[in-house]
């Protein structure tokens, strides 16, 4: 174990973008991070070339981009900030590099200077490409950002290719320098959302979710993972890629346009969610073949829906606990229901109504009780209630933590609990744990949380099972084109200090179904499997909606009247 990581930073000056004095804080906030060196380039005056020299060396290949960058391009994560404050104790020198070729390599002065203050880690946040033993020099080596999946996008700039080529993702890693461009050892790796119609968005959430990977390998190898810096050696031969011409930039102007109508079109549509019921257990399917043909619950009101399904048994008939959203007005209860067979449902029970602001709802079925997990947005912490022996409402019990997490989901494992979910503003990105030697704790948070970044596979989507011998968790994958769909993690690894885990299969959505543009939850209870599915329908008129209702009201007080007339009929 290491006592002391001695840091240095390698910045081409302390005036720093937002995401990269994120990064240095997370860093310095670790506890045994000593910081040692600040490495900057000396201060350049401008000098201001004749007309004719400007025109000719100006690029007018990349012209419209670079307007576009200078005169569009707002991204938070880019926003300048001074960091003399918090280096002002920290030894300071300013070096000038050598060119070679395409990179930079230091001096020999220069090194003899870096190494005189023993750094076991250089990050860099500036110089170029560099070269030569600078890269050696560190006992744990050069650590740098890439933003982009090396194994398809190197080069630059960071999100433009992948968002120009219609991707759903964006890749990012914390890499070990090598001589080979953006192709190091891969020290962490995540992925993040493509925001339709913003390189800005798409660039902050990149940028700022990964700001916390070099803190976290910092914090392993103070932990005892020497490994932790090592990595896995990237063997992409992926093209270099460039600023983009003219050309290409228009094209990409012209697709975030149509990306934005898009959206104007989706606001004429909302998601309408239902709840099927799968009469198998959820093991088998993870087999090659499943049998995914679900029972549907009848189709919700208008402007309805049924989501987040999780479920107990009582009396041996199955009750399931999950969100009736009003889709329109924005509010969602947490209710309760019989499915039967036959598709015939009673009158849906609330079990928490909406002013109380609550979401989420996983279910666990123990001898002193059933218990339900919801997050108490209007408190900012996750609840744990305790469903009333009359099955008519909950209590609270406790208070499990005092933070918002999205998809709240509460498990034992070897002997202890833990609680996973989600939080603004990557929200389906990354995966925050909590453990705790009791159900209702108290709980500490994992020392690698974010576990994981990956909008593939981080965000719940349904309660952990056992399946021969081998813990499974549903994650929401909100990287696929054609909706958000269920992936099926095996979990390898998971303790106070570890966390691993590997991607089995896919599920959903259910294609062939009424239910078949997303699906958001796969969940177990004796025997039976819970899904929930989504379609788009055209967003309800507000009137029609009225109408209907009062249609309804109408048909129920005929019912009523003609029962009542039968029953007279029959007294007499």
């Amino acid at each position: 174990m290491v006592d002391t990581l001695r840091v240095g930073f390698l910045c081409d000056s302390l005036d720093m973008q937002r995401w990269q004095s994120e990064c240095i804080r997370r860093v310095l906030a670790v506890p045994g991070v000593e910081p040692v060196l600040v490495v900057t380039r000396p201060p350049v005056a401008p000098v201001k070339l004749p007309l004719l020299k400007r025109v000719l060396n100006h690029p007018w290949r990349i012209g419209l981009y670079m307007w576009y960058r200078r005169k569009r391009f707002h991204p938070v994560s880019y926003v300048r900030e001074d960091m003399r404050p918090v280096f002002a104790h920290v030894p300071h020198i300013q070096c000038v590099p050598m060119a070679d070729g395409t990179g930079q390599r230091f001096e020999h002065d220069d090194l003899a200077a870096i190494a005189a203050y023993r750094p076991d880690v250089l990050l860099r946040f500036g110089f170029g490409i560099l070269k030569g033993d600078i890269l050696s020099l560190p006992r744990y080596g050069v650590w740098s950002y890439h933003h982009g999946d090396e194994e398809k996008y190197r080069g630059q700039p960071p999100v433009f290719w992948e968002m120009y080529e219609g991707g759903t993702v964006v890749g990012a890693l914390l890499q070990r320098l090598t001589e080979r461009l953006d192709a190091g050892f891969i020290l962490q790796k995540g992925w993040f959302p493509v925001t339709r119609g913003s390189l800005s968005a798409t660039l902050d959430s990149v940028l700022l979710g990964s700001a916390g990977w070099a803190a976290q390998v910092c914090y392993d190898l103070l932990n005892g993972r020497s490994d932790a810096a090592v990595g896995v050696e990237s063997t992409t031969t992926a093209p270099i890629r460039k600023y983009p011409d003219n050309i290409t930039f228009l094209k990409f102007l012209f697709r975030q346009n149509q990306s934005k109508l898009g959206q104007f079109d989706d606001r004429k549509s909302i998601e309408e969610w239902n709840i099927g019921v799968l009469y198998q257990p959820i093991g088998t399917l993870l087999t090659a073949k499943p049998n995914l043909n679900a029972r549907w619950l009848p189709s919700p009101s208008l402007g309805q829906s049924r989501a987040c399904p999780y479920g107990y048994l009582v009396d041996g008939q199955l009750n399931v606990i999950y969100e009736k959203r009003d889709e329109l007005n924005r509010t969602t209860e947490i209710s309760r229901l019989r499915p039967k067979r036959d598709n015939v449902l009673k009158r849906s029970r609330v079990m928490i109504p909406a002013e109380d602001r609550h979401s989420g709802a996983c279910v666990l079925t123990r001898p002193e009780g059933i218990f339900m997990v919801v997050c108490n947005h209007h408190e900012h912490r996750v609840e744990l209630h305790r469903i009333m022996d009359n099955n008519e409402g909950t209590e609270r019990v406790c208070s499990l933590v005092h933070e918002e997490l999205l998809s709240p989901t509460l498990f034992e494992h070897e002997g202890r609990w833990w609680l996973m979910g989600t939080q603004v503003p990557s929200e389906n990105a990354a995966l925050h744990a909590f453990y705790a030697d009791r159900m209702e704790g108290p709980y500490e948070r994992h020392v690698l949380s974010p576990l994981k970044v990956d909008v593939r596979s981080a965000r719940p989507g349904g309660a952990p099972f056992v399946h021969e011998g081998q813990l499974y968790r549903p994650a929401q994958d909100h990287g696929a084109a054609q909706g958000v769909r269920i992936a099926v993690m095996r979990v390898l690894e998971l303790s106070p200090q570890r966390f691993r885990e590997e991607f089995v299969k896919t599920i959903g959505p259910l294609r062939g179904s009424a239910w078949s543009q997303g699906m958001a939850t796969l969940t177990s209870i004796d025997g039976y499997t819970l899904v929930d599915g989504m379609r788009r329908v055209n967003r309800p008129d507000p009137t029609e909606r009225k109408k209907r209702r009062t249609q309804r009201a109408k048909g129920a007080e005929v019912k009523r009247k003609a029962k009542d007339i039968l029953d007279d009929e029959d007294d007499d």
